[in-house]
């Protein structure tokens, strides 16, 4: 399934469930990295594109082969601008040497 058709999806669901989507809401974004610098390097950059940090696991544990970045912003959403933030973090993860694995965000009704 292409990201835009993952992202309507995502919206007809928040909608089913009556989520207010005029309501500001916390949004995540997922990315993996192989290593600490290009992790690092990545979150300076969200930083500075007006994302904070959630979480992130700079330890691989045993069997695990990639470091966790969870950024966030509270923001309006619409469906445009979920298109375009994922079609830009998936470019700009490849540009850091990391994956982009997608979005979240609560039903916050």
């Amino acid at each position: 399934m292409s990201r835009k058709k993952a992202n309507k999806k995502i919206f007809e669901i928040l909608e089913f469930f009556g989520a207010d989507l005029r309501k500001k809401r916390e949004v995540t974004h997922w990315f993996y990295f192989k290593n600490r610098e290009d992790l690092k390097k990545f979150e300076k950059y969200a930083f500075e594109i007006g994302f904070k940090t959630m979480h992130k696991d700079l330890r691989k544990e045993k069997g695990q082969n990639e470091l966790l970045l969870i950024i966030y912003r509270i923001e309006d959403i619409n469906i445009d601008s979920i298109d375009f933030d994922t079609s830009e973090f998936f470019q700009l993860a490849e540009q850091f040497n990391g994956i982009y694995d997608g979005w979240e965000t609560s039903l916050s009704i």
